[in-house]
C-alpha cells in the first residue's frame, strides 16, 4: 500500500511538471508568433487600410503639410516609407526607403504615424504583424507668388485692382512677409507703382494672439494654450490665412479666404495634429469631411446656407463606423452619430434616403436613456418629442436662433442709433473693431458679457454700454421645444469718416 501511494504521488508530480512545461512551451510559442514580423507573401490575408487604399490616400491628402521650401520650388514626387502594421491597426518602426529631402521625409513619417486604421494581416485565423511599404505623395505647384528678395508672398493688381500676372499691367501689389514655414510674420503692405518704384499706401496689421482653446471630446483635456496668426483690418476682415497652433507647435486650426475675403476652407485638428474636419465652401453650400481619432473616415456631409434664424438639416452623403463599416453610401443607409448638443453628449440614429433623414430618429444620452424621438419626411421634421425634466415636450421645428427685432439688421440699426463716439478717441483719430461676446439667456436677457477684442478703454466701454441696452429685448433661442442659452460674438465697428 505504501509503495502504491508513493507511485501515485510520483505520477501526479510528473503530470504537474509536464503541464507546466506544456504551458511554458505554449507561452513561448505564442510570444514567438506575436513578435514575428511576416512578409506580405507569408500571410493568408495581407494588411490593408480599413475601407481600402483610396480612403488612406484621402487621409494622407487631408493631413499632408507640404514644407514651404518644397512648395516654393514646386514638387510632384513620392516618398516610400516602410514599417510594421501592428495587430492594433497602427504602423510602427517607420523608416524612409526612398525620400525627397529631410523636411518632406519627416512629414511623410508624421502623417503615416497618425493613421491607426489598418486592418491587420491574418495567418491561421490569428492577427499577426506584417512588414509593409507605402508611399506618400507630395504634390504642390511652384509658388510663383513667393519673392525671395522681399521674403514674402506677393500679388500684383492692375489699375482696377484686379489680379494680374503680366508685368506691363502692374499698378499695385500686396506683400505678405512669411517665415520659414510660409506663415505670415508681419504686417501686409499695399503698394502703388510710382515710376519705377513701389510706394506704400496702407498696411493690414499682423496679429499674434495667445488664447485658451476649448477642446471637446479629448479624454482628460478641456482646454489647451494656443496662439493664432492672422492679419485683419479694422472691420475684422481677414487678409491672410488664419492659423492656430498649440504651444508644442502642433496645428489646431486653419482658415483660408478668397480674394473677396470670404471663407473658402476650414480645417480643424485633434490635439495629436491629425485632421478632424475639413470643410470646403462653394457658393452658399459647404461640404464637410470628418475623421475618427484613429484616422478612419467618419462622414461626408453637405451643409445648406447658414441661417441666422432657423436651424437647418444637413445632407448626409456617406458615413462610416470607427471599424470602417459604411452605414450610409451615396446618401442611403442608416446613420448613427455621437456628438455634443446643448452641453449634452448624444447618440443619434435613424434612416437616410437620398441624403435626407426619413422616418423615426432617436437621440439617446450616454446611459441609453431616450432624450428625443423625431419623425422626418424627405428631410423635413414633421414632429418631435423631447424629454425635459421628466416631461415630454412636443415641437414641429428643431430650433430657432435668438433674435433681436427682425434679425441682425435690427441689431446693427440699434447700434448705429445708440452708439456715441467717445470724444477723446475721436479727437485722437482712434478707430477699430470691438469684439464682444455675450449669452442670450432663456428669458431673453443678456449675461456673461466678455470683451474678446479691445480697441481702447473708452471705446470698449461704449460698446459694452450699448450692448447692455439690448438686455431683455431678445427672443431666446429654442432647441427641441425648450428655450436654451446661446452665446453670441458681436463685432462693433467704430469708424471715423
Amino acid at each position: 500500500m505504501v509503495n502504491k501511494g508513493l507511485s501515485i504521488f510520483g505520477l501526479d508530480k510528473l503530470t504537474r511538471q509536464m503541464k507546466r512545461l506544456l504551458l511554458i512551451f505554449v507561452l513561448i510559442s505564442y510570444q514567438a508568433v506575436s513578435q514575428t514580423v511576416y512578409q506580405p507573401h507569408e500571410v493568408e490575408k495581407q494588411a490593408t487600410p480599413v475601407g481600402g487604399f483610396s480612403i488612406l490616400n484621402q487621409f494622407i491628402f487631408a493631413n499632408i503639410q507640404v514644407p514651404f521650401s518644397a512648395s516654393v520650388k514646386g514638387i510632384n514626387s513620392k516618398i516610400f516609407v516602410k514599417g510594421i502594421v501592428e495587430t492594433d491597426g497602427s504602423m510602427t518602426g517607420l523608416q524612409v526607403v526612398k525620400g525627397i529631402d529631410s523636411l518632406c521625409d519627416q512629414e511623410a513619417i508624421r502623417v503615416l504615424s497618425l493613421y491607426k486604421a489598418w486592418q491587420p494581416a491574418v495567418l491561421k485565423d490569428v492577427k499577426v504583424r506584417q512588414a509593409a511599404v507605402y508611399h506618400v505623395s507630395f504634390l504642390a505647384p511652384k509658388n510663383e507668388n513667393f519673392d525671395s528678395g522681399l521674403a514674402g508672398i506677393v500679388h500684383y493688381y492692375n489699375d482696377k485692382f484686379l489680379p494680374v500676372t503680366d508685368s506691363k499691367d502692374f499698378k499695385y501689389r500686396s506683400v505678405m512677409p512669411v517665415n520659414e514655414q510660409g506663415f505670415i510674420k508681419d504686417d501686409i503692405s499695399y503698394e502703388a507703382l510710382k515710376g519705377d518704384k513701389w510706394k506704400r499706401m496702407s498696411t493690414i496689421p499682423f496679429e499674434r494672439n495667445e488664447f485658451w482653446k476649448i477642446i471637446y471630446g479629448e479624454p482628460g483635456v478641456d482646454s489647451v494654450q494656443a496662439y493664432e496668426l492672422s492679419a485683419k483690418d479694422r472691420s475684422e476682415t481677414n487678409y491672410a490665412p488664419k492659423i492656430a497652433f498649440q504651444k508644442n507647435g502642433k496645428i489646431l486650426l486653419y482658415r483660408e479666404y478668397s480674394s473677396a475675403k470670404k471663407l473658402l476652407l476650414k480645417k480643424d485638428y485633434y490635439l495629436s495634429g491629425m485632421i478632424k474636419e475639413v470643410e470646403n465652401f462653394e457658393d452658399s453650400i459647404s461640404t464637410k469631411i470628418s475623421w475618427y481619432r484613429n484616422g478612419q473616415i467618419k462622414s461626408v456631409i453637405q451643409n445648406p446656407p447658414a441661417s441666422f434664424e432657423v436651424l437647418q438639416e444637413s445632407r448626409i452623403v456617406n458615413a462610416w463606423e470607427p471599424d470602417g463599416t459604411q452605414n450610409v453610401k451615396n446618401g442611403n443607409g442608416w446613420w448613427r452619430y455621437s456628438g455634443e448638443e446643448n452641453n449634452k453628449l448624444l447618440t443619434e440614429e435613424g434612416a437616410v434616403n437620398v441624403g435626407s433623414k426619413i422616418g423615426k430618429w432617436v437621440g439617446k444620452l450616454p446611459d441609453s436613456t431616450i432624450y428625443y424621438v423625431e419623425q422626418y419626411e424627405n428631410g423635413l421634421l414633421k414632429e418631435g418629442t423631447c424629454v425635459v425634466n421628466g416631461e415630454n415636450v412636443s415641437y414641429k421645428t428643431k430650433g430657432f436662433q435668438p433674435k433681436f427685432g427682425d434679425g441682425m439688421k435690427s441689431v446693427y440699426q440699434f447700434l448705429g442709433q445708440n452708439i456715441k463716439y467717445p470724444i477723446d478717441a475721436s479727437r485722437k483719430g482712434i478707430s477699430g473693431v470691438v469684439l464682444l461676446s455675450f449669452t442670450v439667456c432663456e428669458d431673453g436677457s443678456l449675461c456673461d458679457y466678455k470683451l474678446e477684442k479691445s480697441v481702447v478703454k473708452d471705446i470698449d466701454q461704449e460698446a459694452l454700454r450699448v450692448v447692455k441696452k439690448m438686455d431683455g429685448k431678445w427672443k431666446p433661442g429654442e432647441l427641441r421645444g425648450q428655450k436654451v442659452r446661446v452665446k453670441y460674438n458681436l463685432p462693433i465697428n467704430f469708424m471715423l469718416f
